[in-house]
């Protein structure tokens, strides 16, 4: 488990639902550890759905803050690209990852937005009956150990992206929880 300081957060009720969601996780992973082996994979559905969900949340606090806090602005991001993206609205998970792209919002890694898309895709299998035939028709394939830990590290490195770029002003800090990631910290020498 690890901590990553939450004084980015534009709607502090949106970081308040990113800590009970974060909280809900823990309980996953404590639950998923304590299953047996055979049973373990079972909990990587609601782990990555939620994994995903947080991102999303991150990226809609991020353009919620460019949106509406005019007066504040967004630290280091510069000023036409504010006034680009007020002009767009952005309000779906792959609107958020395509302009965070654009604008090189989360670093200049094509390969992070590239995860996302993917995550976004499975994270939208939640619906059993696989209606749009998105990913393999067998969830047991899509809801893997293996995505689960790209879900991981997706956060990981987003989290601290933003957390480490877009940093408010001391007046507006405090207000929500720092974020605890449940699962050992990986990207140790990022940020």
């Amino acid at each position: 488990m690890f901590t990553v300081d939450s004084n980015f957060i534009g709607e502090f009720k949106t970081g308040d639902n990113i800590n009970y969601n974060l909280k809900v996780l823990s309980v996953l992973y404590q639950s998923q550890c304590d299953a047996p082996s055979e049973d373990a994979p079972l909990f990587c559905k609601p782990i990555i759905i939620s994994l995903t969900s947080v991102v999303e949340a991150l990226l809609h606090d991020l353009f919620y803050r460019i949106n509406n806090f005019t007066s504040e602005g967004v630290e280091n991001i510069a000023d036409e690209v504010l006034e680009a993206v007020r002009e767009k609205t952005l309000d779906q998970f792959a609107t958020y990852i395509d302009g965070a792209k654009k604008h090189k919002l989360l670093g200049e890694d094509d390969d992070l937005y590239d995860e996302l898309h993917a995550l976004r895709q499975v994270r939208n299998r939640i619906h059993i009956q696989n209606a749009k035939q998105i990913l393999d028709r067998d969830e047991v394939r899509v809801f893997t150990p293996a995505c689960q830990e790209s879900a991981e590290l997706a956060l990981e490195q987003v989290i601290k992206h933003v957390s480490s770029s877009y940093m408010r002003s001391d007046f507006t800090q405090g207000y929500v929880d720092d974020f605890q990631l449940p699962w050992e910290e990986r990207l140790t020498d990022e940020m």
